[in-house]
């Protein structure tokens, strides 16, 4: 008989339902993870209610989780049943002309993201990883589940982004957007040495968090235009300017913020076309090393970052604002994101 598992699966466009899948058996290099842990990302919105990726539908949603390894396939060496473990949200194939190049999150024909699309997504009994044993990465015991579920993609994402970009001790940084991504990015600034850090938003809890973590500044946009608030404080442009929410708009804004030679990393999702005014970016000419970034995925970064938490270097815990428990909460967990006060959920099974 056909071992079946519970989880949340998309029946139709912006809807889910709690139900039943078959689980199935670890593959080659693959480790089959029992769910201790869930989160939500603004991606699972677009998944679900935007239906940016079809395949779903009849599939369990999600792509951050942490849990404990039940079994594994043939060939897996590093990862042994009862292993705790962080699935991060790309799973790149190793073996690719991408990962040989340096860009492994780009492989498996152009984003390594198979959450809900080759296989079912995290909210469920179990989760299945591909290439465990470069993909997953090994929770430390200190670490808690709400921890770890809050470094597969915000610390990921946040984290790469920045540690890829140049930050000076002392360099001045602008933050747009203070939800989850905005915080870690920010934390990650005050951990390689940046001296002031303006935050931008409004959520009072994010305001809160920011200050906790290194933000010297907080800005609104209710109080004028944020560019020229930066501008009069600081003096002049920024060395560093990280987009991680807010509109499309936000580019052309910290592209305007950011001084000549200096530094904008977009961690954001845009889902509008993404327009820079002329005299933002100086017709053109002004250099700036502007790039996006997709966290890599791969077990040397993550199991990096779980010991920046496991050695107290810092602690994303204050990002998980709402806790749930058990299946029957897992919808409600999915759509508490979209509460002003809630940064990220947790459903703890």
């Amino acid at each position: 008989m056909t071992e079946m598992m519970k989880g949340l699966i998309h029946k139709e466009k912006g809807v889910v339902e709690l139900g039943e899948r078959p689980v199935v058996e670890p593959g080659p290099g693959e480790i089959l993870v029992r769910t201790t842990a869930v989160s939500v990302c603004e991606t699972d919105y677009e998944i679900i209610e935007s239906m940016i990726m079809p395949p779903s539908v009849g599939r369990f949603v999600g792509h951050e989780g942490v849990g404990i390894v039940e079994r594994v396939g043939e060939g897996v060496e590093y990862f042994k049943p009862g292993d705790r473990i962080l699935a991060p949200p790309v799973t790149p194939s190793w073996s690719s002309i991408e990962a040989q190049l340096g860009v492994p999150q780009f492989s498996r024909g152009g984003m390594a993201f198979d959450w809900c699309l080759e296989r079912d997504g995290v909210y469920g009994t179990y989760f299945r990883l591909r290439e465990g044993d470069m993909n997953g990465a090994k929770i430390p015991d200190n670490v808690t589940d709400t921890q770890a579920v809050m470094v597969t993609d915000m610390v990921g994402t946040a984290w790469h982004g920045v540690e890829n970009t140049r930050i000076d001790l002392g360099a001045t940084v602008a933050v747009f957007g203070i939800g989850p991504m905005g915080l870690c990015a920010l934390a990650a600034a005050a951990l390689k040495g940046a001296g002031r850090i303006f935050a931008i938003g409004t959520n009072p809890i994010g305001v809160e968090i920011a200050r906790q973590w290194g933000a010297t500044d907080v800005i609104s946009y209710k109080d004028g235009d944020v560019v020229e608030q930066i501008m009069d404080l600081n003096g002049g442009c920024v060395d560093v300017t990280m987009v991680c929410g807010g509109p499309a708009s936000a580019v052309g804004q910290a592209m305007a913020l950011t001084r000549g030679g200096g530094e904008l990393c977009s961690l954001n999702a845009y889902y509008d076309d993404v327009v820079i005014p002329v005299p933002a970016w100086n017709s053109g000419m002004k250099t700036v090393n502007f790039r996006g970034w997709q966290v890599t995925g791969g077990r040397e970064i993550y199991e990096r970052y779980l010991k920046m938490i496991a050695l107290g270097k810092f602690d994303p815990a204050p990002l998980a604002t709402h806790t749930f428990h058990g299946y029957d909460e897992m919808e409600a967990c999915l759509w508490a994101k979209k509460q002003r006060d809630c940064l990220k959920p947790v459903c703890l099974l």
